[in-house]
């Protein structure tokens, strides 16, 4: 069986964009991208759901504990080995203005989390998983109508940037990479999160991209 570890923010939980209609929820495990993909590879895969809202690659956020993605990756790992593949999808919550971080900045931070993955002394002599880099889709500018206030033109303008940014860092580390972004995109009224037919679109990009791999 490959196993296969997803580390991501709240679109990798599953957050539902519906919640800026009052209709604060999860979307279920037969729409999330996580479950959908489990269903497409089959029973010889196991997909290791592990998203969380709000997270970034390695800013710490001063409004919301336990945000950064950085020192929780390790101990991730060693609880979830063996693994064959390491999915990380993460750098929408970076781009926030809090964390005053460049796309450049947020590339670094995904490096971090790669060293970290890539470092065989986790895995106690069993095989270094592969790490697949995906871009996670670019922000759309319906969420600058979001109640919350966070976003901002400058906001958006760095996730569209990340791709470019992202290819570089995964080819420097040697990961493979795919582009969310060219597959689906978030919801026109409030920008940030997936409905379901995108979720359906990540899964089935994502299952190609791992069959490659694994």
């Amino acid at each position: 069986m490959k196993n296969i570890l997803c580390y991501g923010d709240s679109n990798t939980y599953g957050l539902s964009p519906e919640w800026v209609h009052g209709q604060f929820g999860r979307h279920d495990i037969n729409t999330r991208w996580t479950g959908r993909l489990q269903k497409q590879l089959g029973e010889d895969y196991r997909i290791i759901e592990e998203g969380l809202c709000g997270r970034t690659t390695a800013f710490s956020d001063p409004t919301s504990a336990y945000r950064n993605g950085l020192p929780y990756l390790q101990p991730c790992i060693e609880s979830h080995s063996p693994l064959d593949l390491i999915i990380i999808m993460l750098g929408t919550n970076d781009c926030k203005g809090l964390h005053s971080a460049s796309p450049a900045d947020i590339a670094m931070g995904l490096g971090r989390l790669i060293q970290v993955a890539k470092n065989p002394a986790l895995y106690m002599g069993t095989p270094v998983p592969k790490v697949l880099v995906a871009v996670p889709v670019p922000i759309g500018e319906g969420a600058m109508t979001l109640p919350d206030g966070i976003t901002d033109m400058a906001m958006i303008e760095k996730s569209r940037a990340l791709a470019a940014r992202y290819k570089n860092t995964a080819a420097m580390y040697g990961c493979d990479y795919i582009d969310l972004g060219e597959v689906a995109a978030t919801t026109p009224d409030e920008g940030v999160h997936l409905d379901a037919a995108a979720h359906a679109a990540v899964a089935g990009a994502l299952e190609k991209g791992i069959r490659e791999i694994l």
